[in-house]
């Protein structure tokens, strides 16, 4: 049996302090202290969940939680927790008997308010269910405010944060030299010796190419047009029209992309000199052709309901060997070996000269597709042209073999090394290394680099940024 003696409230108040029931009160106070700006009347609610859980608690038993002496070290709950007293105790699960016949105090807690077997809650019991509702309130605030910051630091990244592009090498299936290359709606090609033509396959094209960003690639044809096994040295292709290649003894090809058939064009008018590069322009079945030889000639061809009407081969400077074409609808440009860079408005019938002056290379390729005309030169230089005067600028003391643009960007390939544009200026490339380079193709999607023994380098993520 328990002896209780009252030593006032204050003395009851300062060993209340020191209760969970103190800490939940507290945290009652504060939470609907918090609310007052919502309406005035939570002050109220605040100040009772503070003030009447220990008055309760006072009159019901003043010397609740004092140091007590008792007959039975089992009875007493200085914790806390509820203190129930039963002058006829009913057994529970949990109720063990005594030696002396009468139960023990169970020592599990108490039911859940609510339940059907629960009894009348007190007034302590409601205010301490009270300061645990508000509690779990800013629990929950903060735990969403923890789940917002995870989520934000677990995002995925956007496509502008993608990671920046790179080179890769592609698994061309040829070990044969390849030498020029083209990019088109449909996917990539390039030509080289043996009049080997490859293509990316069905499923790798695109900016980012086959499983794991790299190129899968497939042999179109391996002995070219004509099954003669000439070496191809050019290809283009027509805005949404065919794919063009030639080379060697006048050998001339059209490929169908959609279905990769190709018709054989070789020997235009019986011309059987060697093409040195192809251009091409124009919509599917309304397509403009140059060919450009080592003669220094250029043979314009329309193509029309799947057969092509040839001009005749005219020579827009001295007559040496034509190194680069390039078609842009009706506006095109080539240049040759004795450093001559000529420019048509007329789709190849009529040239003129754009007087370039160049002293210490000989130019290789042109290009039209950016910003500017440009050509390259074998002493490591571009050139621009701005319509009146022609500015270089050295990218290597090496020679530069090949360039392509389009738009703000573009590309350059040495023997073995690549170089870059991206609106503000040239930068070399860090592509893997590879055996000598020798063709380029670019347009802002992709970009592509070709050269000895079946090397192909493929910019995955796109020819821009």
């Amino acid at each position: 049996m328990t002896r209780r003696q009252d030593d006032g409230f204050v003395a009851f108040f300062r060993r209340y302090t020191k209760t969970s029931l103190h800490t939940v009160s507290t945290a009652a106070l504060t939470a609907f202290g918090m609310l007052t700006f919502v309406n005035k009347a939570f002050a109220v609610v605040a100040i009772a969940a503070y003030v009447l859980p220990p008055v309760v608690q006072y009159f019901r038993d003043p010397g609740w939680l004092r140091e007590e002496e008792t007959d039975d070290p089992t009875a007493s709950a200085a914790d806390g927790t509820e203190r129930v007293e039963r002058t006829e105790p009913e057994p529970t699960e949990s109720t063990e008997s005594t030696g002396t016949g009468e139960p023990a105090e169970s020592t599990e807690p108490t039911k859940r308010a609510g339940s059907a077997d629960s009894e009348p809650r007190t007034a302590e019991e409601a205010g301490s269910e009270t300061g645990a509702a508000a509690q779990e309130a800013v629990d929950a605030d903060e735990g969403e405010e923890t789940s917002e910051s995870d989520s934000s630091e677990s995002r995925e990244p956007t496509d502008e944060e993608s990671p920046e592009p790179e080179w890769v090498v592609a698994d061309a299936p040829t070990d044969e030299t390849l030498f020029d290359a083209v990019v088109t709606e449909a996917g990539a090609y390039a030509v080289g010796e043996e009049g080997v033509v490859v293509a990316e396959a069905e499923g790798g094209g695109g900016p980012n190419g086959g499983a794991g960003g790299e190129s899968e690639w497939e042999i179109l044809l391996s002995d070219g047009p004509g099954a003669a096994s000439n070496d191809l040295t050019g290809v283009d292709a027509a805005a949404d029209g065919g794919v063009w290649v030639a080379g060697e003894s006048g050998a001339v090809g059209r490929i169908d992309p959609g279905s990769g058939r190709h018709v054989d064009f070789s020997a235009p008018d019986g011309d059987t000199n060697d093409v040195a590069a192809v251009a091409a322009a124009g919509a599917d079945g309304t397509e403009t052709v140059l060919l450009a030889d080592g003669s220094g000639q250029v043979r314009r061809g329309r193509y029309r309901d799947g057969d092509v009407t040839w001009d005749e081969a005219v020579k827009p400077g001295s007559g040496s060997s034509i190194v680069g074409v390039e078609l842009r609808g009706e506006e095109g440009y080539v240049c040759d070996s004795n450093n001559g860079v000529f420019r048509t408005a007329d789709a190849g019938r009529t040239f003129e000269s754009l007087g370039f002056e160049g002293e210490n290379g000989t130019l290789t390729d042109v290009t039209a597709g950016g910003e500017a005309p440009l050509v390259s030169d074998d002493d490591g230089a571009l050139h621009r042209y701005d319509g009146s005067r022609w500015t270089p600028e050295r990218l290597a003391d090496d020679p530069i073999l090949a360039v392509a643009a389009a738009g703000m960007g573009g590309v350059a390939a040495g023997e073995e090394t690549v170089y870059e544009r991206f609106g503000a200026g040239w930068e070399r490339a860090s592509p893997p290394a590879v055996e000598s380079l020798s063709g380029v193709a670019f347009d802002e999607s992709k970009a592509v680099v070709v050269g000895e023994a079946g090397t192909v380098l493929t910019r995955v993520g796109g020819g821009g940024r």
